[in-house]
């Protein structure tokens, strides 16, 4: 399981509107991006070997509305927080679940969108949420997510088999193949990403929303501190929300029943 190396560039156009900045931060003609591809429509590597997707193309219109150019790098989830930390990015848009842990160590934007946990196995498979049940089972998560947390926290005390994965596709991989029983992972991502593919056709959630997973949406984060920033990105994602651009952009990668606000 390797770190892609390779940095992807995504040039955000200029816009016409132009929100007023900090001086510190429009002397900062480009902002470096952090991502984690593999959740696919939020980000993945598209055909033209270009990191792509909805957190993508939404941190794009952000950038564009704040008058500056985006870079962006693929990075393991498990590593983003420590490299925007050690300051490698000025902030990191992944699908990052806001949490209570998490904001010790990063500030966080307005949310983007909601997010909740879910428990995916095979249709046929017998699985339930039960402990009992799931105490025969071996679950896998992506290392250093919140259903990884979940699982350390509620799971694996109880007996239950915790498998851990450098990314969601490695995870999707061993479910269909047979080597986990069930992997624990963001709803929303998961229903608009493999239960939606041909191969993800039986498959489906198991029970609700998994309790105790504590979230309050997906965000982006910054740099602990850095206030200036985070307040000019909140600006941005709110002009985006408000004029349309958001509302355009989700309705490339999903269907009209998904509630981005649904947490």
């Amino acid at each position: 399981m390797k770190t892609l190396a390779k940095t992807f560039l995504a040039a955000c156009a200029l816009s016409a509107g132009v929100l007023s900045a900090a001086p510190a931060l429009m002397a900062q003609e480009t902002l470096r991006l952090g991502t984690s591809v593999g959740y696919p429509p939020f980000e993945y590597i598209d055909d033209k070997g270009a990191i792509a997707g909805f957190d993508i193309d939404v941190g794009n219109a952000i950038c564009a509305y704040l008058n500056k150019t985006c870079t962006w790098e693929n990075i393991d989830f498990a590593a983003i927080i420590p490299a925007l930390k050690a300051r490698k990015f000025d902030a990191v848009h992944a699908s990052i679940a806001i949490t209570d842990e998490r904001r010790k160590q990063v500030d966080f934007t307005d949310v983007v969108y909601g997010s909740d946990s879910r428990l995916i196995a095979r249709k046929d498979s017998g699985m339930t949420l039960d402990i009992e049940v799931l105490k025969t089972k071996r679950i896998g998560v992506e290392q250093g997510s919140t259903n990884d947390r979940h699982a350390k926290k509620f799971w694996a005390p109880q007996g239950i088999e915790i498998v851990t994965y450098a990314d969601q596709d490695l995870a999707i991989a061993d479910l269909i193949t047979g080597r986990i029983d069930g992997f624990s992972a963001t709803g929303l991502q998961v229903a608009v990403g493999f239960l939606a593919e041909e191969r993800g056709q039986d498959f489906d959630f198991i029970g609700g929303p998994l309790e105790g997973a504590e979230t309050e949406g997906a965000a982006i984060a910054v740099t602990r501190g850095n206030t200036a920033l985070t307040e000019e990105l909140n600006r941005g994602l709110a002009a985006i929300k408000a004029n349309g651009t958001f509302d355009q952009l989700a309705a490339k990668y999903f269907p009209p029943s998904v509630d981005l606000n649904a947490k």
